[in-house]
């Protein structure tokens, strides 16, 4: 073991503590939605590739397809980890790409570590302008979004298609992004702000924007009793042929218990390979449901209450992620009608330009919520100090 691989060692498992030590809540809470603004770091690539459920359909779907093929990775990140899957599932060749530089030599170390050079053969640099030395049977990637498009998979997908073979696949082959009226949990509703380590990742989203605005906010932990309506398809994307990353379609809600209602839920199913899927609103894992607080701070609704909504996606300034918008109106029973309008911007410049967002940030940024117990770090932080003692042992031993 050479000091670089120690040093890599040790960085895996301090990325582990910090995760544990994280992961150990248990409520609901509100967290940033940070794949939609590309704020990813070791502790976010440690949740994706420990993230159980996801990795268990991916793992289904290429074990059914890649053996003995040519396959291109999209976005592989430092950890390579859909590359892994690909190699331990006898795929003949990957070509994995990485535009951040940062997680590309990462991902460059440890595939040297692996002795696994000559079968993952990664590029840095962006998907859509990088050319391949030959055509591939497989594209796998996860570009997904809390709404699956948000991080511009449309786009990009569509240009990887040049990549394939005419009887190429895609994994995943389909994502659906469902959408429903909900009503806040109580214990959100009186805990507005972040924890201190997802406060982190907003301080970051702000500094990459040059100020603060009114970002995308996942509810982690969503409970399910609190789905006031029939659930519907907002975004469907099917990755089998061309993707249209624009859309406008009209759905129809009907609240079916009385409430006070305050905007809507979305949330990923994603589909590898037929039956191989996850839906997120049942799984605590890398992807988080978005919250639309359409009519925060609430409207009090009965059952039988109607909602006629049109949903709108169209690419934003950057020509890859959507802007997303709902359009409708709330019928209520009584004859009043609330017309309602909701803009979801990828690049939004406003700051604390509605209700829920005037109560959810101060004039300066987002609230902090006060921090956890600490004994659980302290814990993991002496487990910490044994492995790099036994780590500098080994080498000693090796001098």
């Amino acid at each position: 073991m050479n000091w670089q691989s120690i040093k890599n060692r040790l960085s895996r498992v301090w990325t582990t503590i910090r995760a544990e030590n994280v992961c150990q809540t248990t409520s609901t809470e509100f967290v940033p939605s940070i794949g939609d603004y590309f704020a990813y770091d070791e502790l976010i690539y440690y949740y994706m590739t420990h993230d159980r459920s996801r990795n268990a359909i991916y793992k289904a779907a290429i074990n059914a397809v890649v053996k003995d093929k040519i396959v291109l990775d999209i976005g592989t990140g430092q950890d390579v980890i859909l590359s892994r899957f690909c190699v331990a599932a006898g795929a003949k060749r990957i070509y994995a790409i990485e535009r951040s530089k940062r997680a590309y030599l990462a991902a460059q170390a440890l595939v040297k570590e692996l002795g696994l050079t000559d079968k993952i053969h990664l590029m840095l640099g962006d998907s859509t302008e990088v050319e391949l030395p030959e055509p591939v049977d497989v594209c796998v990637s996860e570009l997904l979004g809390t709404i699956a498009g948000s991080e511009g998979v449309a786009v990009i997908l569509n240009n990887a298609r040049r990549f394939l073979k005419p009887d190429g696949r895609m994994i995943p082959e389909r994502s659906l992004t469902k959408i429903a009226a909900v009503a806040l949990p109580d214990e959100l509703l009186h805990r507005f702000g972040f924890s201190q380590s997802a406060m982190r990742y907003v301080d970051r989203i702000f500094q990459a924007a040059g100020h603060p605005f009114d970002l995308r906010v996942c509810i982690r932990r969503f409970p399910p009793q609190c789905i006031l309506s029939n659930i519907e398809t907002f975004e469907d994307l099917n990755f089998n042929g061309f993707v249209e990353p624009e859309f406008q379609h009209e759905i129809q809600f009907t609240i079916q218990q009385s409430a006070k209602l305050n905007g809507f839920l979305l949330w990923l199913e994603l589909i590898t390979l037929e039956p191989h899927k996850i839906d997120v609103l049942k799984e605590d894992g890398n992807w988080q449901p978005v919250y639309f607080p359409v009519f925060y701070p609430g409207v009090e609704v009965s059952a039988g209450d109607r909602l006629q909504v049109t949903c709108r996606a169209t690419l934003s300034d950057n020509g890859i992620s959507p802007d997303y918008q709902l359009v409708g109106k709330l019928l209520k029973q009584s004859g009043e009608t609330i017309e309602f309008q909701y803009d979801s911007l990828q690049h939004r410049e406003g700051f604390r330009k509605t209700p829920f967002y005037q109560d959810f940030f101060t004039t300066t940024g987002a609230r902090v919520l006060e921090a956890r117990s600490q004994q659980s770090m302290t814990d993991r932080l002496r487990r910490y100090r044994h492995v790099a003692r036994k780590a500098m042992l080994q080498l000693r031993q090796q001098g």
